[in-house]
């Protein structure tokens, strides 16, 4: 029996003139398990959002049986988590479903257990490895008990054992009499299905069994691809250092980051970096790139070529509306202008497999993901570094992708220049020329064998590189986003012990007591009790006194207005007095007391949110809000935006860091002179920022719909 029939369907975005999807139909039976392959861009994504009702076809039609439920798992897990907690994030779903307390909290209990999480149900959702956030994902989904569960590219981006324990889930799920949709290009996840539905340029062009797809060995080449040829791994006689690390370290927090790195890197060599998601990887390449301020150690190259390296984030990489602008970004900082430039431009694009005569004048934001990560490979092209490394560069590629960036890759390096990529592929790292594989943070193996080099071959320590300039604010970001993210384990404070609605009573009445406080008497008295409050929520008074200090500037420069606008009383004594400007003691005092209320009120905030999080916030306003929810006012509405704006701020850090790091890798950062020069550089920020913030609230928006919020 079909349990979703799909006839004739037609559907084409509103800003494309080619259609994504024309005259599919294909019949899904109940407890099947349908495997969708074809190229990025084909219309795999768009038949998954058709399906789950997030898009209405142009024509046709979609039928689905008996009401059947449809849960989705897209390919970025960050974007699909709603609370800060992950108990909280499960519990999501059961409760738009209205159901009784007790049967939310079984659910959670066995979503979480099914995908072996349960011990971190009160864990923070930003302290989460993407392997594990994928799988906070699947278990706010399945915790709604979806009969047909829709898998966008779910594993693509993960490590191979994240990858292996959501498929062996996804197994499961099956066998429990479940329905799954699964788009792919991978050949391990292809076998588990029992049906195939192949597509191309919007159209279907196989439907059928598995088997019978796998007997076209066209069918494999086409979708799947075939693996890169092993490298013989045979060290030439000479090398040439153009990259070395000494002592190398830095840390994240206390267990992650890297730690007494000593590695060099050759000229002309193609080398793979691997290892689990979050052993530091990325973080390695971001320090050779100087991005990141090494806390130990020194980073040297060859007559002092930075490394520029192509983030995995492709969508923080594009700055400009349209394709080939956006490839021209970064090669007219470094001065290449006219036709130059142009011949540059159509150069990098056709080498990254994204043909300028057909993706020139497209705008970046309408590319699919894997267009998009080609063209930011365009991008890193058109600065022709002489050290270029790739983090992840083949993540969400389709086979023919996948295998002309590598081919890419060896090109790169066959021309003399040192290229180094990370990747969780088996093939791709035995492609390479040289492995190092990275496990917390520690080089743990190297298949290159100890080379002797001469004198002239070593890299002095004059060609010592210095971080890039906007370094120190990337740092100030990431902090801040480390900040937003607290930590589950360390020990309560005396408030942090209190129930939420008291905590959340108790801030309000110390920072209205603050906010009327008028005699000097009084303001001091709310001094010392906002101190003893910090010191009883466990925030560090040094930290108070420094954000005091930062203030202080500004509440002094408008203390100058109350000398003019404050009335004087009568017969008081003037320190000293021109036209409107007068000092007198009741001003000195009003102002005193301005400040110390300034002070009592930034001490009140500072306490509050170093010891209620947002969950317990939430929890908090729940119950203080009772009395209107009762007269049917739409509470939980309030209360599900406070939670997306806690949820959303840390995101967003994230986001502008990426956009930081694409701007200064690319020269957007550099000899910025006059105030006009200032806001060009900082456009290419702010624009990608708005955008992104809306793609993540469009795909927010998303999740919560798919999980039954009405």
């Amino acid at each position: 029996m079909s349990v979703i029939t799909v006839k004739n369907l037609n559907f084409k975005y509103p800003q494309n003139d080619k259609a994504a999807l024309f005259d599919v139909s294909f019949g899904i039976e109940k407890g099947s398990y349908l495997a969708i392959v074809g190229y990025n861009g084909c219309g795999k994504s768009t038949l998954a959002r058709l399906l789950c009702g997030l898009e209405q076809p142009d024509s046709g039609s979609i039928e689905i049986k008996e009401n059947n439920r449809i849960g989705i798992i897209f390919q970025s897990p960050k974007d699909q988590l709603v609370s800060g907690l992950v108990s909280r994030d499960t519990a999501f779903g059961p409760q738009n479903l209205g159901l009784p307390a007790s049967e939310v909290e079984l659910r959670v209990i066995e979503s979480l257990n099914i995908v072996d999480m349960l011990d971190r149900a009160d864990s923070s959702t930003s302290a989460l490895s993407l392997g594990q956030t994928q799988k906070i994902a699947l278990s706010g989904v399945i915790a709604l008990r979806p009969e047909i569960l829709i898998l966008d590219e779910a594993v693509s981006m993960l490590d191979p054992l994240s990858r292996s324990e959501i498929l062996d889930f996804i197994r499961y799920w099956h066998k429990c009499g479940n329905t799954i949709i699964q788009i792919t290009h991978d050949l391990e996840t292809l076998e588990y299905a029992d049906t195939v539905l192949g597509m191309e340029d919007g159209r279907v062009f196989f439907y059928g069994t598995q088997r019978a797809f796998l007997a076209d060995k066209e069918n494999i080449n086409r979708i799947c691809g075939e693996n890169l040829p092993k490298n013989k791994r045979t060290p030439a006689a000479e090398k040439k250092v153009s990259l070395s690390l000494k002592n190398i370290a830095y840390k994240h927090d206390e267990s992650h980051g890297i730690f007494d790195i000593n590695l060099d890197f050759y000229k002309g060599s193609l080398t793979a970096l691997t290892g689990a998601s979050g052993a530091g990887k990325s973080t390695l390449m971001e320090l050779c790139a100087g991005l990141l301020i090494p806390q130990s150690g020194k980073v040297y190259s060859a007559d002092e070529s930075r490394p520029v390296l192509a983030q995995q984030n492709a969508q923080a990489a594009l700055f400009e509306a349209f394709a080939a602008d956006d490839v021209a970004f970064g090669a007219r900082n470094h001065g290449l202008t006219g036709s130059a430039l142009v011949e540059t431009v159509k150069r990098c694009m056709n080498e990254a497999a994204i043909p300028f005569e057909e993706f020139g004048e497209r705008r970046t934001f309408e590319l699919s993901g894997g267009e998009q990560r080609r063209l930011a490979i365009a991008g890193i092209l058109a600065l022709n570094p002489e050290i270029v490394m790739f983090d992840e560069p083949t993540a969400g590629l389709d086979s023919r992708s996948r295998m002309e960036i590598m081919g890419l890759l060896r090109r790169l390096a066959e021309q003399g220049k040192t290229v180094i990529f990370s990747t969780h592929k088996r093939d791709e790292a035995d492609f390479a020329d040289r492995e190092i594989v990275i496990k917390d943070g520690r080089v743990v193996a190297d298949s290159l064998p100890a080379v002797s080099l001469s004198t002239e071959d070593c890299i002095c320590e004059t060609g010592e590189l210095e971080p890039v300039t906007s370094a120190a604010l990337i740092a100030g970001l990431k902090k801040l986003s480390l900040g937003l993210s607290r930590s589950m384990h360390k020990k309560k404070s005396l408030v942090e012990k209190l129930s939420p609605a008291l905590r959340i009573s108790l801030f309000t009445l110390l920072f209205v007591f603050a906010l009327a406080a008028r005699p000097l008497w009084l303001c001091t008295s709310a001094l010392l009790t906002g101190i003893l409050y910090c010191i009883f929520c466990g925030f560090s008074l040094r930290r108070l006194f420094l954000a005091s200090l930062k203030l202080l500037p500004f509440l002094l420069f408008f203390s100058i207005f109350q000398m003019i606008f404050h009335p004087a009383l009568a017969d008081e004594m003037r320190f000293t007095s021109w036209k409107w400007f007068m000092v007198t003691p009741s001003k000195l005092l009003f102002c005193l007391a301005a400040i110390i209320r300034t002070d009592v009120a930034l001490a009140c905030i500072s306490g509050f949110f170093v010891s209620t999080p947002e969950y317990d916030l939430m929890d908090g306003l729940n119950i203080l809000l009772t009395p209107l929810r009762l007269c049917r006012l739409p509470v939980r509405y309030f209360i599900l935006i406070i939670e997306i704006i806690f949820r959303f701020i840390p995101l967003l850090v994230d986001e502008a860091v990426s956009i930081l790091k694409t701007q200064s890798i690319r020269g957007g950062m550099v000899n910025v002179k006059g105030k006009l020069a200032r806001i060009r550089a900082v456009l290419p920020l702010v624009v990608p920022l708005i955008i992104q913030s809306i793609k993540r609230s469009e795909a927010l928006a998303d999740a919560i719909t798919m999980r039954c919020f009405k």
